[in-house]
């Protein structure tokens, strides 16, 4: 075989052995909350319907969700790198006062890690300070801790475990929670459904509140 045919042979085969695992690193679970992919969402929060989507580049997302009534919504932003992954959120919902609930508004910063476990399952954790604003009653500063573990169950099941906790940290007694299980399948790499079963508990000074509800919810990825 003749020098001119070996070389791009040999060259083609050294570019094709480290072409997979980039590619490989590129694929990412559609429920993984690192995933970089444009997206659709459409699911009922209780009995509400919400819908949402993102968009996205090879290093950062922009995301978004309402309800059909535009009370409660969410804007998120996503920068992800091999080390550090800063994630932004602006949330619009309800809180309960003295004068009934009151609409408010919860500004988030945080730092999030993702560890690999056993099993194929991912474990993020999340470090982050936030800042919520209710309309004519108070503002609080918190300290937050949240944590996600991904578990593929087999090719198509997967189940999702969340959990968060906010404690206020400028003297206003804020204590609230958030913890969910999800149940998903995964029908190919671009569609999936879930259902989840949510709890929430809020403390805000001397008015503490719970809610429980179910969710359902397809998602779509391209």
């Amino acid at each position: 075989m003749s020098m001119q045919v070996t070389k791009p042979l040999i060259c083609s085969l050294l570019l094709s052995t480290f072409s997979v695992p980039a590619l490989a690193e590129q694929y990412r679970h559609i429920a993984d909350p690192l995933n970089l992919s444009d997206s659709l969402y459409v699911g009922f929060d209780g009995d509400v319907l919400k819908v949402g989507g993102s968009l996205a580049t090879s290093h950062q997302k922009f995301s978004g969700n309402t309800n059909t009534g535009g009370d409660k919504w969410h804007l998120g932003y996503l920068y992800s790198t091999d080390q550090w992954h800063l994630r932004a959120s602006i949330d619009h919902g309800k809180t309960d006062t003295p004068d009934g609930r009151s609409s408010h508004y919860q500004y988030q910063l945080g730092l999030m890690h993702e560890h690999k476990g056993w099993l194929n399952t991912q474990v993020f954790t999340e470090l982050a300070v936030n800042h919520l604003a209710v309309k004519s009653y108070t503002d609080s500063t918190a300290a937050n801790a949240s944590m996600t573990v991904l578990k593929p169950i087999t090719e198509h099941w997967y189940s999702e475990l969340y959990a968060s906790a906010n404690a206020g940290i400028d003297g206003v007694e804020r204590f609230d929670a958030r913890a969910w299980l999800a149940m998903g399948y995964q029908v190919n790499l671009q569609w999936s459904w879930v259902i989840r079963y949510q709890y929430d508990w809020e403390k805000l000074e001397n008015i503490e509140s719970d809610d429980t509800q179910w969710v359902f919810a397809v998602r779509s990825q391209f």
